[in-house]
C-alpha cells in the first residue's frame, strides 16, 4: 500500500499537484494519531522520575523516528538526507526532551504555590489519619494542586507540621481561618464528624464559596477493583471494575478496526469473485454462511463466512458431538466430515474468515478480542465463564496465536481470554496482529 501511494501519479509533475499528497497526508495523521494513542505522552507526566521520563523519552522518538522516516519515504525526500540526519535528529530530540522535562517539571512542582490558578486545598481530618490522608495526597505531585494546611478537628495541634504542611487550624477555628485566608478547595475526611454535623459543615463552607471534596472511606476496600464515582439516574455511585479503559484507547482501538475493516471488506470482494464459483460448485447453497453468536457480555449477532461446510452441517453436529476433542463448551474435531473440499482449503489458509471484515467494520466484532461462541454454547456457561465476554469479540486473540491447535480444554481458553481482557492495551492488539499474519503464513489450523 505504502509502494502505491508513493509511486501512483495522476500525470502531474508537480507533487503538490498530485492526488497522492492527500493519501499521504491521510497516511500521516493516521500515523501519528496512533502514536499518541499508543504511547500518551502526557500520561503521569509530573510523577515520573528520571529512569521512568528516560524509558518514556525512548519510546516516544523511536515511534517518531519511525514515523518520520515513512512521511520522507512517501513524499519522496527520502533520498536528501542521509540517515545520520535522521538518527542524530533523533538522538539531539532525545536528550534535549530530557532536560527540559526534567526542568520544566521541577519548576512547575515548586512554583505551585506562587501561580494565580493552582487551587489552594486545605485537609481537615483526624489526628490518626492525618499522615496517611497528606502523604497520599501530596505524592500524587498534581500540578495544579497546592495544600495550603491541615486542620486537625479532634486534638488541637496548630503550629506543629505534618510531611512539611503545617497545621493551620482546629475545629474551632476553622471557620474564621478559611475566610481569612486564600483557600480554594477543602479535602474531609468522610468519618471525621457525625453524620449530623457534616451537613453543617459542608454548608459553612459553601456558604464562603469554597468547592468541597468528601472522601468516601468505601473506596479504601481491600478489593483488587478500579474504583470511580458514577452517576445512576439521581443516584451518585461508586463503579467497581478490574480496568477503566481510558476513552483515547477505546478510541485508538475502534479507529484501528475501521481502518483494516475498509481493507478487508475491499479484499473480501476479490475473494467472493474467485472462491464464490468454486464454493457453488462443489456444494449447491450459499456463498456465505451466517450464525447468530454471542457478542459483549451476552449480544447476540450474525457471524459472517465464506460457507466452508455442506448445508447440512448444524443438523449432522449433533450426530458427531460424541466425537468431540474439546473438554467443555467448545466443539472441535478432527477431519470433520461436515467440510467441503475447497472448505478444507480456506480454513487452512483462514480466508474463510475474511467476511468478518464486514461484523468488524459494523462494529460486531474488533480486529482482536476473543472469539464469539455459539448461542448453544453460551447457554452453558457457567458465572465465571462470562467474563470472558467483556470485550467486544475479535478476528483473532491470544488464543489464536498462542498454541490454536493443541488447546481443547475449554478453562484454558476461558483464562487466556480472561487475562488478556484484565491486561489489554492498544499496544497488545498490534502484536497479537502481526503474529496473526505469522501463524496464517505458517498454514495451522485456526479456530471456528
Amino acid at each position: 500500500m505504502m509502494t502505491y501511494i508513493r509511486f501512483y501519479s495522476s500525470g502531474h509533475t508537480d507533487w503538490i499537484g498530485d492526488n497522492r499528497v492527500y493519501y499521504r497526508w491521510i497516511f500521516a495523521v493516521f500515523m501519528l494519531t496512533l502514536v499518541y494513542l499508543i504511547f500518551y505522552p502526557n500520561k503521569d507526566f509530573f510523577k515520573r522520575k528520571f529512569k521512568e521520563e528516560l524509558i518514556h523519552n525512548l519510546k516516544t522518538n523511536g515511534m517518531t523516528g519511525v514515523f518520520m522516516a515513512t512521511v520522507a519515504y512517501l513524499i519522496k525526500d527520502a533520498d536528501d538526507y542521509s540517515r545520520f540526519i535522521y538518527l542524530g535528529t533523533i538522538v539531539f530530540s532525545l536528550c534535549w526532551m530530557q532536560i527540559v522535562h526534567s526542568i520544566y517539571r521541577r519548576y512547575v512542582l515548586d512554583n505551585r504555590q506562587k501561580v494565580r490558578t493552582t487551587r489552594k486545598i486545605l485537609i481537615l481530618c483526624r489526628k490518626d489519619r492525618a499522615e496517611e490522608i497528606v502523604l497520599n495526597i501530596i505524592k500524587e505531585k498534581t500540578y495544579d494542586l497546592w495544600v495550603e494546611g491541615i486542620i486537625v478537628i479532634d486534638e488541637d495541634m496548630v503550629g506543629q507540621t505534618i510531611h512539611g504542611v503545617p497545621v493551620v487550624a482546629n475545629c474551632r477555628s476553622m471557620y474564621l481561618y478559611a475566610a481569612r485566608t486564600v483557600v480554594d478547595e477543602v479535602f474531609i475526611q468522610s468519618n471525621s464528624f457525625e453524620e449530623y454535623m457534616m451537613q453543617e459543615v459542608i454548608s459553612k463552607f459553601e456558604e464562603m464559596g469554597i468547592k468541597v471534596n468528601l472522601s468516601i472511606d468505601l473506596l479504601n476496600l481491600s478489593m483488587e477493583k478500579q474504583r470511580r464515582l458514577g452517576k445512576v439516574g439521581s443516584y451518585y455511585t461508586i463503579a467497581f471494575t478490574d480496568k477503566e479503559v481510558p476513552l483515547r484507547m477505546l478510541f485508538g482501538k475502534r479507529l484501528l478496526d475501521i481502518a483494516g475493516g475498509i481493507i478487508g471488506v475491499i479484499l473480501t470482494g476479490f475473494l467472493t469473485v474467485i472462491l464464490g464459483p468454486l464454493i457453488k460448485l462443489e456444494s449447491p447453497g450459499p456463498v456465505f454462511f451466517s450464525q447468530k453468536r454471542v457478542g459483549r457480555n451476552g449480544r447476540i449477532f450474525k457471524i459472517y463466512k465464506f460457507r466452508s461446510m455442506y448445508t447440512d452441517a448444524e443438523e449432522r453436529k449433533k450426530e458427531l458431538m460424541a466425537q468431540n476433542e474439546m473438554n467443555g463448551l467448545m466443539f472441535k474435531i478432527k477431519d470433520d466430515p461436515r467440510i467441503t473440499k475447497i472448505g478444507k482449503f480456506i480454513r487452512k489458509t483462514s480466508l474463510d474468515e475474511f467476511p468478518q471484515f464486514w461484523n468488524v467494520l459494523k462494529g460486531d466484532m474488533s480486529l482482536v478480542g476473543t472469539r464469539p461462541p455459539t448461542v448453544d454454547e453460551f447457554q452453558q456457561y457457567d458465572l465465571h465463564h462470562k467474563k470472558r465476554l467483556g470485550m467486544t469479540p475479535g478476528l483473532t486473540g491470544v488464543w489464536q496465536v498462542s498454541g490454536r491447535s493443541d488447546i481443547t480444554d475449554f478453562e484454558e481458553v476461558v483464562n487466556m481470554d480472561v487475562e488478556y481482557i484484565e491486561n489489554w492495551s492498544l499496544k497488545r492488539d498490534i502484536g497479537i496482529l502481526f503474529k496473526t499474519v505469522q501463524v496464517v503464513l505458517s498454514s495451522e489450523s485456526g479456530a471456528r
